[in-house]
């Protein structure tokens, strides 16, 4: 990740996670103050579902030798079983408590329902924490629960729109694929191409070629190609469509830019291309974008 992309990830979020020297600084106290792990309950908007148990005994080593660095971010609770609830700084906090701990440094601000999926979810990209699907799912959360639209989602978060409409488009895989990309047995790359495929059964046939044979990101693009133009001459009789290994490209290459399904017919020298979307605030973005 680019230090200009990191600069732009959180905008308006930038006090919620300084550094432990600025916290200090700007909070004018000698030290960071210390909480009860105890009395901390986790965050159930936590973006990531999946904690690697080899790293957090290492990172537990690390603590027991040096301590916590980096302050967790909590926010205070009233009338609940936990006095705080984490915000950021799971690993941490788990790290710390494996290791012995009772107690850790924490930043602690009232921060509201609102933001609470935001800022989990910015941390964890700052500290690429989060694997293809986990960070699919909080992208498709935080546009369907808090009404954002993926171009200011995109702002916010400090990704390309286009990057977030790929993301989510992971979810329309079959749950065996997305379970490798949770595993990161596939790359996003392969798993891209894979969605050039309607048919659920064929793209795991190819999914599992790739992972027998290891095929490279290009390898499975040309996959892709092949089934596809083998699959053009099934077409009912009286609809002699058909489309070039180079359309095939093309098509993909729509697909990726658009952030949508994308169709690409033939017919001699004339054809058409169908672009989908599936809601208003969808097609307003399609619009734009072929405006433009």
């Amino acid at each position: 990740m680019s230090t200009k992309e990191r600069k732009a990830l959180g905008r308006g979020f930038g006090a919620l996670l300084k550094s432990v020297e600025e916290q200090t600084v700007s909070d004018n106290k000698g030290e960071v103050p210390q909480i009860q792990i105890d009395e901390v309950g986790f965050n159930p908007k936590q973006p990531r579902q999946e904690i690697d148990n080899s790293k957090l005994e290492e990172l537990a080593q690390s603590i027991k030798t040096k301590g916590v660095i980096q302050p967790v971010l909590v926010r205070p609770l009233e009338n609940a079983a936990k006095k705080y609830e984490l915000i950021a700084g799971e690993r941490r906090l788990r790290a710390s408590k494996l290791a012995g701990f009772d107690q850790i440094p924490a930043i602690i601000k009232p921060i509201g329902d609102d933001e609470l999926l935001e800022i989990a979810l910015i941390e964890n990209i700052q500290r690429d924490n989060l694997n293809p699907i986990e960070e699919s799912k909080a992208y498709r959360d935080l546009l369907e629960e808090h009404g954002y639209t993926q171009e200011n989602l995109a702002q916010r978060v400090g990704k390309n729109r286009s990057t977030i409409a790929n993301f989510i488009r992971l979810l329309q895989l079959p749950d065996e694929i997305q379970k490798d990309l949770s595993e990161f047995k596939l790359t996003t790359g392969h798993a891209r191409s894979l969605l050039a495929i309607d048919d659920e059964e064929t793209q795991l046939a190819i999914r599992d070629r790739v992972l027998d044979e290891k095929l490279s990101v290009r390898e499975t693009e040309d996959a892709v190609r092949t089934v596809k133009s083998k699959e053009a001459p099934r077409k009912p009789a009286g609809k002699p469509e058909t489309i070039s290994p180079q359309m095939v490209l093309n098509q993909d290459r729509l697909r990726d830019r658009l952030g949508t399904k994308v169709s690409i017919k033939s017919k001699g020298p004339k054809g058409k291309i169908e672009i989908e979307y599936y809601s208003e605030e969808d097609f307003n973005r399609l619009f734009s974008l072929l405006l433009n």
